[in-house]
């Protein structure tokens, strides 16, 4: 029987429904007191929301990839990484094992990997299932993972019922999926402070690429224009915009696949 994956950013679906229901149903600030209760519903709702995903795609095998919340290769590259990002709540970080108890109860277990990202590890297990002849579901709401897409992956945004595959790329961003990390290294991902280069937006990207069709081709090419001349003179913010947003696909794993059959 083929493998059907269903790989979830685990921390995202978690902060997903914590924000949901705790920031905007009650409009706390961050340091408003969360009680147990509060976080009793919402581990609640993050499994029901989980059975829901697992009865949707109906996998063969599933992960969920937790953050470590360490520092990883991307701080050391650029110490402002993430630097825009407000602190995680203490009380949901105290609560991480019972989200994990709550996810094996389905029958899935979570995992993380010391100083990678959990968009590392999940692109990793990604990769590692499409070379295997398998399909894959990333269940995220993380746009950074589109540049896994391809016709064994496809990233599925689980509050919005929404399939983000080639077509939906070309659709919203205008550009063909291998294009989407040199989108990413011009125009950024502010999510993550990355800056990518500065006066370059999403549709000074898109005309770019649909002309030179890769950063590197547009880096070479006659600085004719005034868009060319500022990623031309911008050059080393372009490429580590581009080397930030690359998902690594090589982690040690430190597991096999079996141990994640349903």
């Amino acid at each position: 029987m083929p493998i059907r994956f269903l790989v979830i950013d685990g921390f995202n679906l978690i902060r997903r429904i914590y924000e949901a229901r705790i920031h905007k149903e009650k409009h706390l600030g961050e340091s408003s007191n969360v009680s147990g209760e509060d976080m009793k519903q919402v581990i609640e709702a993050t499994k029901s929301s989980l059975a829901r995903a697992l009865k949707a795609h109906q996998p063969t095998h599933a992960a969920v990839v937790m953050e470590q919340h360490d520092k990883t290769w991307r701080h050391l590259l650029y110490p402002e990484y993430k630097a825009n990002r407000s602190e995680t709540p203490s009380m949901l970080m105290n609560k991480l094992p019972e989200f994990g108890a709550a996810f094996v109860a389905l029958g899935v277990q979570s995992f993380g990997v010391e100083s990678y990202e959990a968009d590392d590890v999940v692109a990793t297990l990604a990769t590692v299932v499409a070379n295997n002849n398998g399909e894959v579901v990333i269940l995220s709401t993380d746009k950074i993972y589109l540049q896994l897409v391809n016709d064994r992956v496809i990233v599925y945004d689980h509050f919005a019922n929404k399939r983000c595959d080639g077509a939906y790329i070309k659709e919203k961003y205008g550009i063909a999926q291998e294009q989407y990390i040199d989108y990413l290294a011009l125009v950024g991902a502010n999510s993550n402070n990355i800056k990518g280069v500065q006066g370059i937006g999403p549709k000074s990207a898109t005309t770019m690429l649909a002309e030179h069709a890769s950063l590197d081709r547009i880096l070479a090419a006659q600085p004719a224009s005034t868009m060319l001349k500022k990623v031309s003179t911008r050059k080393s913010d372009a490429l580590r915009s581009r080397q930030l947003v690359t998902l690594k696909t090589d982690v040690e794993l430190g597991q096999n696949l079996k141990s994640f059959r349903l």
